[in-house]
């Protein structure tokens, strides 16, 4: 799915790069236009046909397509008062951290928050899709002794071999090591940082901190690893390349991204209803199964593949698994622990 890694660079540099490109722009205002701004690649192409298409379509709103998602490039423009992007696709937590300051508040008269599961909606940004952080194993390398809980993932006596997990911090990676370390899973948040870093530091020689979520799901499919940390589109998209893995339903941490409007962008009034559009059945649907993802409202049923089926965080029989992430502590808290994780990552 997503390519973005967060780790902490001097923004300095970028930002007075960023704001000089926008100080010739302007602002102005095409209401038969909207900026999308997304991760790219596939994931983007899926919302276009998905959600894009069917809603000009509907009414004649054409769109540009911008990316990658950017929070530097966000700022600079809100900063200089030159934004340009109508929507953009994020992880949660930057809906909470730049509400109201770099992002819009939202219309809740135009947009049905009841279309969401409680807990999920933020002032500024509502879910795009739902993902799950799943465990999966190489069967040819455990063979008859598989691992069983997620506390084997961090076992490299008992299950030795190679590692790999996602490029951000804020998916799971912290969550899984603190339950695997005893921590229940409702005393979770605050997070304490330090004694996850201390669960994973007996495993970090034998693990690829990757750069992308394609070079997770490419070392499934070429064996390179044992383990994995892979979100469940990646699981799905792996398993159909021939990927000889399987999940352990144990502890499945469940994040999602959301839709937000940049503050003071062009066209907020048409970029609401956009937002309102990409929520409804059909099109939550077809994203869903474009894309390996949860749809925002859990009581669609897309119609998945088989290998999207066997890698499903939220299909019934594994309801008791999905540990839901905290977005309002990660949104609050992110800065800080990308700048520990970073640190220790170079240690």
């Amino acid at each position: 799915m997503r390519t973005r890694t967060l780790i902490a660079v001097p923004l300095f540099g970028a930002v007075m790069s960023l704001l000089a490109a926008c100080a010739g722009t302007g602002t102005t205002s095409d209401s038969n236009s909207l900026t999308f701004v997304g991760y790219g690649s596939e994931t983007q192409a899926n919302q276009q046909k998905a959600w894009q298409q069917p809603f000009t379509q509907q009414t004649g709103i054409k769109f540009t397509n911008d990316g990658p998602t950017d929070e530097a490039k966000l700022k600079a423009m809100v900063e200089a008062d030159k934004v340009t992007w109508d929507l953009v696709d994020d992880s949660a937590p930057v809906a909470n951290q730049y509400c109201g300051k770099y992002v819009e508040k939202l219309d809740f008269s135009v947009i049905d928050k009841s279309t969401y599961p409680d807990g999920t909606v933020n002032d500024c940004g509502v879910p795009a899709y739902f993902y799950g952080l799943i465990f999966m194993y190489n069967t040819k390398t455990y063979g008859d002794h598989p691992p069983t809980s997620i506390a084997d993932f961090f076992d490299q006596k008992k299950f030795p071999g190679k590692r790999i997990v996602p490029p951000e911090v804020n998916v799971g990676l912290l969550e899984d090591a603190l339950l695997a370390d005893g921590v229940a899973k409702d005393k979770l948040y605050p997070l304490d940082v330090d004694r996850a870093l201390k669960k994973i530091d007996p495993i970090k020689s034998d693990t690829t901190f990757a750069k992308t979520y394609g070079q997770i799901q490419q070392s499934m499919v070429d064996g390179q690893v044992d383990m994995a940390l892979v979100s469940s589109a990646r699981a799905g998209l792996a398993l159909s390349q021939g990927a000889t893995f399987k999940p352990v339903w144990d502890k499945t941490i469940v994040n999602w991204d959301v839709l937000m409007v940049p503050k003071n962008a062009p066209n907020k009034k048409k970029a609401m209803e956009f937002i309102a559009f990409a929520a409804k059945d059909k099109q939550s649907a077809v994203f869903s199964e474009l894309s390996s993802v949860q749809p925002v409202n859990p009581d669609i049923k897309p119609d998945y593949t088989k290998a999207q089926q066997e890698t499903n965080a939220f299909a019934p029989a594994h309801k008791n698994s999905v540990v839901l992430g905290n977005v309002d502590w990660w949104g609050k808290n992110q800065d800080a622990v990308v700048k520990k994780y970073t640190a220790w990552l170079l240690g």
